[in-house]
């Protein structure tokens, strides 16, 4: 960007710049040619017969229909504030190419189309569109929301323009695609203590569900502030007497909404909740364990919606639609319910509710596009039928696709109290193989080169070790590792080299760093990618501290004091004060004779950080069960009825990792080219076109040099677009002064444009910006 002051005495006129003659070479219906903005051939702009143009409207509208009729030719002398598209004086905004868009439309890759509903981001769109906020409302914090709160920029939903492939830039004016463009911020990672409730104990891992209306609009749905549940415990006692808390950020301040403490049938406030709609009413609901293994539902306003009449054993719940009718069934680690009723669906033989028993997920493990039962060890079918029994041990499964075909593998931690386990297997469902199943690993000892003496002798870290796996692409490779705590150490596996037979089980390691955890040794993780770079960060905590290390070395790029006794719980990533921007989530408990050794201290209670610099990307506004996989739920607490596999969504592949929308970073790339005319006077042209895939404000300045200004060039005016300018559009500028320059006569200096000249700082990047300049040979010869 060039600070520049406008030169005097010189006469600067704007001539809105005519449509563009491109357009996509797979529209549906070709556009008819129109008129493009007088050159050098004159000033008069050339007429057309009346036509009406039919342009495909995708994701948001159908086809809509721009008309122009036949009658005077336009002009610039006739349409002064507008465009002439063939003979029609069309206002600048709706100029589109050949044709001028309806008032109700605006250009997008060169076609008319009707921007879509109201969005928060790309999340709130139909597939295939983005969120252009050009087209809503800025954010702002406070006042607006009568739940007290920031209120986020919304935009208008728009279909994405199709991406060219690698190493493709488009030119001229027929466009077919436009090139990856993205900006990512420069951060810094400076997280600080946002909020804070530490009025007792808490060890589980919360969950962030929405369960009231804030912005008043009558319904509950993602744009309120979510509520962060979770239970406490007192005086020791994590296995009943629990209370149940809802708790939320109103008007920059932590407040409690409601707590449950019910008396008979006790909560078991170190077991793991899950939160959605399972009723199908509209709104959320929140599932707990109780003390004697029962399930209990509340209401989003902490009313007791059932409690089963039977012992079904419970500890890790999860929501599904295992039979895509629309009721949500609660999977438990021996049972299937009704999430209506609570009513028992399914006992599933073999396993059992205990801390190190054999945990259970839902997962389209065989490909047949319906959730099976899915545990380290086994498939079964939703009837409970025993589809795949591989007989390795295991206590913790997750889901990921490893090698990119398309079919999962399941990942199990086994960590059997007492058997001095503590390995990772790796195995597939394969119809085709023996009893249906191929095992990629087995038995990777997760402890590394560590050794278990760092733990007491008789300890639960020493003997065994291995808690629910997390997986991400942590180094950037494009394939998910694995990361799983034990009871010495946290390691990360390279998911590559796993895969690789030749790899040694030892070398298979990215990294693996000293913790301590030897009281549960099966703590959890999640991890998120901060800044955006591709690779995710790990966010942990064991007995002392929760750190955040950095995906790719281990390097620690956190650690605050955070005491536990441990059990299964786990910090979490979510937008949890929908400021637009993630948040870390971390409990604990001060009930136990650990300290952080180096600040000689204990916390407790829910701790919320952030960054200091508010430069963390967006992510999503829930995290709603232990076994959290993103497409296990809709941002407003909607359990899908066929649910999408996370290893073949884009972007994810993952399992225990939250994500930032689709088109974050998506940016517009602005570009410039012109000629000249140089008869009465001089005319000097300059069109601005955007290549990026996110639309620029109007009032992009754009600086009209005789000679390089980075060599002493003299500035001969500036003028800035008047339109938003979308994906692939483009704006004509026309710069007139009276007297020829006579550098321009003689070929002495050339006619610099530069795009972004001068212009204050604005919230908006571009992608690129050693395209903004062009170099034309004014081409002026004295006639005569």
């Amino acid at each position: 960007m060039r600070r520049a002051i406008l030169a005097p005495n010189l006469l600067v006129a704007l001539v809105a710049g005519c449509g563009d003659s491109g357009r996509p070479a797979d529209s549906a219906t070709p556009t008819t040619p129109g008129t493009t903005l007088p050159g050098t051939e004159g000033l008069t702009g050339t007429t057309t017969d009346g036509t009406t143009d039919v342009v495909p409207t995708e994701g948001s509208g159908g086809l809509t229909e721009s008309t122009s009729t036949t009658g005077a030719a336009c002009s610039v002398e006739s349409c002064p504030d507008g465009t002439c598209v063939g003979d029609v004086c069309c206002a600048a905004d709706l100029a589109c190419g050949e044709i001028c868009c309806e008032s109700d439309q605006v250009c997008s890759f060169q076609q008319c189309v009707v921007p879509g509903a109201e969005c928060v981001d790309a999340a709130e769109c139909p597939e295939g569109n983005y969120c252009e906020y050009t087209l809503g409302d800025p954010g702002s914090m406070g006042g607006d929301q009568c739940g007290g709160g920031f209120v986020p920029a919304t935009g208008k939903c728009l279909p994405e323009p199709p991406e060219c492939d690698p190493g493709v830039v488009p030119e001229g004016d027929d466009i077919d695609c436009l090139p990856r463009c993205e900006y990512k911020p420069q951060t810094s990672f400076e997280p600080v203590l946002k909020y804070a409730w530490t009025d007792a104990s808490v060890m589980m891992p919360p969950i962030v569900i929405q369960l009231d209306d804030d912005d008043c609009n009558g319904e509950v749905d993602e744009r309120d502030i979510p509520e962060i549940v979770f239970m406490s415990f007192d005086e020791g006692n994590y296995s009943a007497n629990g209370t149940l808390h809802a708790i939320s950020i109103v008007n920059g301040a932590l407040v409690t909404k409601w707590t449950q403490k019910p008396a008979v049938d006790t909560l078991f406030p170190g077991r793991a909740l899950a939160g959605g709609n399972i009723d199908g009413v509209p709104g959320n609901e929140v599932v707990a364990c109780t003390a004697e293994g029962k399930v209990r539902a509340y209401t989003a306003a902490g009313a007791e919606l059932w409690l089963t009449a039977e012992v079904v054993g419970c500890d890790h719940i999860s929501l599904a639609d295992f039979d895509g009718d629309g009721n949500v069934e609660i999977l438990t680690e021996s049972s299937v319910l009704d999430g209506k009723t609570g009513a028992l669906e399914l006992s599933i033989d073999g396993l059992t509710s205990s801390w190190w028993n054999k945990k259970a997920i839902a997962a389209d493990a065989d490909g047949d596009g319906q959730l099976e039962i899915v545990t380290p060890t086994r498939i079964l079918e939703a009837d409970g039928t025993v589809l795949v029994d591989t007989g390795l041990g295991g206590t913790f499964p997750a889901v990921a696709d490893f090698d990119l075909d398309g079919v999962p593998e399941i990942v199990g931690i086994d960590n059997v109290h007492g058997t001095g386990t503590h390995d990772l297997n790796i195995w597939r469902y394969d119809p085709n193989a023996p009893g249906m199943f191929v095992v990629v690993r087995q038995d990777i000892d997760i402890n590394g080169s560590l050794s278990p003496d760092l733990c007491p002798a008789d300890s639960a870290g020493h003997i065994g070790g291995g808690g629910p796996p997390t997986i991400a692409d942590f180094n950037g490779d494009g394939t998910p590792d694995i990361g799983v705590a034990g009871g010495i150490g946290y390691a990360v596996f390279d998911g590559k080299k796993l895969l690789d037979p030749n790899v040694a089980p030892a070398d298979t390691f990215l990294w693996i760093k000293q913790t301590q955890d030897c009281s549960s040794a099966f703590t959890g993780s999640s991890v998120f990618d901060f800044d955006g770079s591709g690779s995710a960060e790990v966010v942990y905590a064991d007995e002392q501290y929760m750190r955040i290390y950095d995906g790719a070395t281990g390097e620690v790029l956190l650690e605050v004091c955070n005491t536990s006794g441990t059990l299964h719980e786990y910090p979490l990533v979510a937008d949890v004060d929908n400021d637009g921007q993630a948040d870390i989530v971390v409990t604990s408990n001060d009930y136990s004779g650990l300290i952080c050794p180096k600040e000689q201290m204990k916390t407790r209670g829910v701790r919320i950080f952030g960054d200091a610099n508010n430069q963390w990307v967006r992510t999503r506004r829930i995290w709603n069960q232990h076994a959290y996989h993103v497409t296990n739920v809709a941002e407003d607490g909607t359990i899908p009825t066929v649910e999408a596999a996370n290893w073949t969504t884009p972007g994810l592949n993952n399992f225990r990792q939250n994500v930032q929308p689709e088109g974050e970073f998506a940016a517009p790339d602005l570009v410039v080219s012109g000629h000249t005319q140089c008869f009465d006077g001089f005319k000097a042209f300059a069109r601005v076109r955007n290549l990026g895939q996110a639309a620029v404000p109007a009032g992009v300045p754009v600086g009209f040099y005789e000679g390089d200004p980075d060599q002493g060039g003299t500035l001969l005016g500036t003028l800035s677009t008047t339109k938003v300018l979308y994906p692939a559009e483009a704006q004509e500028l026309v710069l007139e002064l009276p007297d020829l320059p006579p550098s321009f006569v003689d070929g002495s200096k050339s006619l610099v444009l530069v795009v972004d000249d001068g212009m204050p700082d604005h919230p908006w990047h571009e992608c690129r910006t050693d395209n903004n300049t062009a170099t034309l040979d004014p081409a002026c010869k004295v006639i005569g």
